[in-house]
């Protein structure tokens, strides 16, 4: 087995690292946070250098590389700002759904401006207090395609969003029967309500989505009618290794910043990271760290080589975000009462990274799954 990464994979890391260093500004970075503000132009900068979409087609704007390439590139963003990070890694959200089924002419208009920056995508999938199996959402059959009426929540970039892609029951009287389409954000009957300010991820808006009696042509339905619930899955589980690669990249973050702090804090008249209970704190801290980024590169990588596993990605998002959550906080410890302080940075890495460990689904979910899949079929008393 070779743990090494390929020269054209260093090359692409280091790209990352350096564009990230010059240009994810630290004072911006506490203000776009502090504002709740999406960082626009650092975003079309990542788009224009191909960070962006970097595992689509050539033809579509991307570099034709793997997912492990593209966790490569998040990994070093939310390294250097979690906020940034985040915020540009999620500005493709559910696009993945179009790369893999949609025709030609779908990928060409939706994804292709993606990759140039001009434009955002997000997923509309979740309801409140609903299971995904069962949606309140629906898409009925219309002259010229659809109608559809529902209530989305937790929608990211929801208010920034060009287009959406919507999952939505197509037949209520089977479970299963569920549709995935894409609706342009200014469609008549759309309405887009925030959710509120939030602790953490605060650049990425969160919103209500609204759909009253919305049209939309029989062209925008990606795939089978009734294959919207499997193109969901694929979807999050393929998302799940991008959430462990920002994890992964915020704990390395947390993890620098407590390493040059204990290197230059002195107490005693020696720097605090000579000191046993520091260094054996920064130990456990680094050893968690790389158990995340191996199951994370090892779920990439499968992925890539047409060897996707659904329970190694809900591991590796479990894993890396509650390693991101403890490290950041182990770092926000060793900083003391300037942790709690915003200019230090680290307060808000560990912010974002309780926000991780609660995106697309809680730690407390994923074990059930995971359960689920080592017990095989539920056993009862």
């Amino acid at each position: 087995m070779d743990f090494q990464l390929t020269k054209e994979q260093k090359d692409i890391q280091r790209a990352a690292r350096d564009f990230a260093i010059g240009e994810f500004d630290e004072d911006q970075a506490l203000e776009f946070d502090a504002e709740e503000k999406f960082p626009d132009e650092i975003w079309r900068k990542a788009c224009e250098l191909g960070f962006v979409g970097l595992h689509f087609p050539e033809a579509l704007g991307g570099g034709d590389y793997g997912i492990l390439e593209n966790c490569l590139i998040v990994e070093e963003f939310c390294r250097k700002d979690s906020g940034i990070g985040i915020a540009i890694a999620l500005s493709d959200f559910g696009s993945e759904i179009i790369l893999r089924q949609g025709n030609e002419a779908q990928k060409e208009k939706f994804l292709s401006p993606i990759t140039e920056g001009r434009a955002i995508s997000t997923l509309a999938f979740m309801e409140e207090e609903r299971s995904l199996t069962s949606l309140l959402t629906t898409a009925v059959k219309a002259e010229s395609g659809y109608l559809i009426n529902g209530l989305k929540s937790f929608v990211v970039y929801g208010e920034l969003a060009d287009f959406a892609i919507i999952i939505c029951q197509s037949d209520t009287t089977r479970p299963e029967c569920q549709i995935s389409i894409i609706l342009e954000m200014d469609t008549e009957g759309i309405e887009v309500l925030s959710m509120g300010e939030k602790v953490g991820m605060r650049m990425v808006p969160v919103s209500r989505i609204s759909l009253k009696d919305v049209e939309v042509l029989e062209k925008n339905r990606l795939g089978d009618e009734e294959k919207g619930h499997l193109y969901l899955r694929e979807f999050l589980d393929q998302m799940r290794i991008e959430a462990a690669a920002m994890a992964v990249g915020i704990a390395q973050g947390g993890l620098d910043m407590a390493l040059t702090y204990a290197k230059n804090r002195e107490q005693f008249g020696k720097a605090i990271a000579a000191f046993p209970t520091i260094r054996n704190k920064l130990a456990d801290m680094y050893v968690e760290l790389e158990l995340a980024r191996l199951l994370t590169y090892k779920v990439a990588w499968k992925f890539d080589h047409g060897k996707a596993d659904s329970s190694l990605a809900a591991m590796a998002k479990m894993v890396a975000s509650r390693t991101a959550y403890q490290v950041t906080y182990e770092a926000l410890q060793i900083f003391g009462g300037y942790g709690y302080m915003t200019e230090t940075h680290i307060e808000h890495f560990y912010r974002d990274a309780k926000a991780l460990d609660l995106f697309i689904e809680s730690g407390q979910i994923q074990r059930e799954f995971i359960g689920n899949q080592i017990i095989g079929p539920r056993v009862t008393n």
